[in-house]
């Protein structure tokens, strides 16, 4: 469609500003913007081009100009998503000991995901095809660096193969434990979280020889 080829891609911008006042938002940030806030609440696939350039007051030209396709612009909003998430959780393993720091975790991912419940829920539930490497790739180095912050807090320095394999599996089961009680409703927090420590003793005595209940440093 070309349409809007002659209309500005971007609103223009005002011949002064006053000293120190705050620069409004670029179009591009403006796309970006509402495009992270309604991928977020349905989904990549339930959200069109058209209504992410109307929430964001540009011109329909605007959104393909900065981001070249919809999948392009999912995968920045995925990129600004796992970043922030990642920055939460880093900072959420609190407690005494590893048990408590991980719970602790647990319960700020859950948070996390349930802000973006829509985009969650799509993710869980599409095909591989339906997501691109890169949209994959994006949210496994999200979880890979979960997974290496439970080592710390576990005390493992060297993880084994064999470690690291059980521990993604870990979170695996984890994140269709928080699916079942986003999407269908069928367990609370309570019990996801329970469910999630329950394995991770069986794991930390069978696989990863350590205890859970150890005592942790303060950085």
């Amino acid at each position: 469609m070309i349409s809007c080829m002659n209309e500005p891609l971007d609103s223009p911008r005002p011949r002064s500003a006053r000293p120190g006042a705050a620069k409004p938002p670029t179009g591009k940030q403006r796309v970006l913007a509402a495009a992270e806030r309604l991928f977020a609440s349905r989904g990549f696939l339930d959200v069109p081009a058209s209504e992410i350039a109307r929430e964001a007051g540009v011109a329909h030209g605007l959104l393909f100009h900065h981001f070249g396709s919809m999948e392009e612009l999912y995968a920045e909003v995925s990129r600004v998503a796992a970043a922030r998430m990642d920055e939460a959780q880093l900072t959420s393993f609190r407690g005494d000991t590893a048990r408590q720091r991980i719970t602790s975790f647990l319960r700020a991912h859950m948070r996390a995901v349930k802000q973006r419940e829509g985009d969650a829920i799509f993710r869980a539930r599409s095909s591989n095809a339906a997501l691109s490497n890169s949209i994959a790739k994006i949210w496994e180095e999200s979880r890979g660096k979960a997974i290496d912050q439970v080592m710390a807090v576990l005390g493992i320095a060297r993880p084994t193969k064999r470690m690291r394999v059980s521990l993604r599996a870990w979170i695996g089961f984890h994140d269709q434990l928080v699916l079942g009680w986003l999407a269908d409703k069928a367990l609370s927090e309570t019990e996801v979280i329970e469910w999630t420590i329950r394995l991770l003793e069986h794991l930390a005595e069978d696989v990863l020889g350590v205890s859970i209940d150890h005592p942790v440093a303060s950085a």
